[in-house]
């Protein structure tokens, strides 16, 4: 035979027709749950990425979709963290997406205390009164009583003790204005008796935080309320004799 028929016959043997490649395709179906919970997720989008094919679940969850073995199939919700898929088998699938956190936007208005304390600082301020608590050591040299007068009068003490006084509740405020009850609750299942220690002991200082996006704070309080749980739960556990 013609050595060119034979390869030309070869090449129709390798080459899969419309029929094979149509039977090849099937239904996949599966169901959308929320992660961690059974909660069915309505108006998923899952999208073939090969033949960019779209479809939708249900109000119950469930979608179904035409794929390929080896397809990609991309679930995505605005309210959650897109998911992708590679089709092995044809058998139901179970989709667990995980929620998208979004910190909520807040207007900071500074309250009462804050504000007097502010008020104050500027009180003394206006007075001259060494309300930081640095003395001005020159005066010891160019004028010794003044330097005695203005470290130890006791406008100066009660200044200085209020400073000290200020700086901490400022602080504080500042800390809780982003490390507070409603964000953890929105990251971690703390509970309602767990949450006053876990944010007295976990709070990060001022400065760590100046240093944290928000993705970095949420990784810290997740990171924080897995140590939580060990800690309690070794606090729990009864002594061995």
């Amino acid at each position: 035979m013609n050595p060119k028929i034979l390869i030309f016959l070869f090449i129709i043997y390798l080459t899969p027709s419309n029929d094979v490649k149509a039977q090849a395709a099937k239904t996949l179906q599966g169901l959308v749950l929320k992660s961690g919970v059974t909660i069915r997720l309505a108006d998923v989008q899952v999208l073939n990425k090969r033949s960019r094919i779209t479809a939708r679940s249900n109000t119950e969850g469930v979608f179904s979709i035409v794929a390929l073995l080896n397809d990609t199939l991309q679930f995505s919700n605005t309210n959650y963290l897109t998911l992708e898929l590679v089709v092995s088998d044809f058998s139901d699938k179970i989709i667990y997406l995980q929620p998208v956190i979004e910190l909520a936007e807040v207007v900071i208005k500074e309250n009462s205390l804050i504000k007097e304390l502010r008020e104050t600082q500027k009180g003394y301020r206006k007075k001259s009164v060494f309300y930081t608590g640095t003395p001005h050591y020159y005066y010891l040299f160019l004028k010794p009583m003044t330097f005695i007068y203005e470290n130890f009068k006791s406008e100066v003490k009660q200044a200085r003790r209020f400073n000290r006084f200020a700086k901490r509740e400022i602080t504080a405020y500042e800390i809780t204005q982003r490390f507070n009850d409603s964000l953890i609750k929105n990251v971690v299942p703390v509970k309602t008796n767990e949450i006053d220690d876990f944010r007295v002991d976990y709070a990060p200082t001022l400065q760590q935080l100046n240093t944290m996006s928000d993705y970095d704070l949420i990784i810290y309080i997740r990171n924080s309320y897995e140590d939580f749980k060990k800690k309690s739960a070794d606090k729990k556990a009864p002594h061995q004799l």
